[in-house]
């Protein structure tokens, strides 16, 4: 990729945001009715690859409950009633999720025990495989993916290296998202979904194991989880839907169809062009 000269010492990428990209149609059209919207991960499969975090579920998407909304007075889980949560996402028939940031992540696995969610998600705002404190002892992302037995989601990353080396722990999935809290730290999300999807191939290339891409994307329309899966995402952390859920499915599906791609894997090799 062509680099910009900043000045005589550094250079740089050009990055692009979901909004600085379309999506080009191909060669033929779809009747929207045979177009899919089903996203699998690990042993579960979803109607539509959507991502919700705390008590907005959407219907047919994967919902996680988020262990930071489940804290006694004095700042610690509360054991209880996430187990109970838990529990009754398995009664309801439901995927029982999970998202902790990883500086509480072993404290919430030591007080479940033996209770297990199907997923685990490991979420900050950037999470690295390598994180180094020298004040306390830092989460074993690689030790602790594969010492346990429920598939994990790791992130967020936005750059080819944090992707690779997430990925190389041996999690089911990487989250990618943008750094927006942390001033003069960035990457555009379209650029960022690209560079994991990179990261992904290789890493495929590399064990023979397809590593699933989550973005984390302000959703406005179907427009917006299009254009992240074209780039290489498998499935949307919504945050948050703008309007109505449906209105959004319905969006994807339609866009799908005008470019004529049956399933949200195959609509990954679609063709994009920089409109900004």
């Amino acid at each position: 990729m062509t680099a910009i000269e900043i000045g005589r010492g550094k250079s740089a990428r050009r990055g692009y945001e979901l909004d600085d990209v379309a999506i080009i149609p191909s060669r033929r059209t779809r009747d929207a009715d045979d177009v899919s919207t089903s996203w699998a991960i690990d042993a579960f499969e979803f109607a539509v690859p959507l991502v919700t975090l705390g008590d907005s579920p959407i219907d047919g998407a994967l919902s996680v409950l988020e262990a930071e909304s489940f804290v006694d007075a004095d700042g610690s889980f509360d054991i209880a009633a996430i187990t109970e949560a838990l529990s009754d996402a398995d009664d309801a028939g439901a995927v029982s999720a999970i998202a902790v940031r990883p500086q509480r992540t072993q404290e919430l696995l030591d007080g479940l025990g033996l209770v297990q969610p199907d997923l685990l998600f490991i979420r900050g705002r950037v999470v690295s495989a390598e994180h180094v404190s020298r004040n306390r002892e830092a989460l074993n992302l690689k030790k602790l993916v594969r010492s346990i037995e429920v598939p994990v989601i790791a992130g967020g990353c936005s750059s080819y290296k944090a992707a690779l080396h997430l990925m190389r722990t041996g999690a089911a999935a990487v989250i990618v998202q943008s750094d927006l809290a942390s001033q003069g730290v960035h990457v555009p999300l379209a650029t960022a979904i690209a560079d994991v999807r990179a990261a992904r191939s290789r890493h495929l290339d590399e064990t023979g194991v397809y590593c699933q891409i989550i973005a984390a994307v302000p959703v406005r329309n179907g427009g917006d989880v299009a254009k992240a899966i074209v780039c290489g995402a498998d499935a949307v952390l919504v945050e948050p839907v703008e309007g109505d859920a449906a209105d959004v499915i319905g969006d994807l599906r339609r866009t799908m169809a005008t470019c004529g791609f049956e399933s949200p894997k195959e609509f990954q090799s679609a063709e994009l062009v920089v409109t900004k």
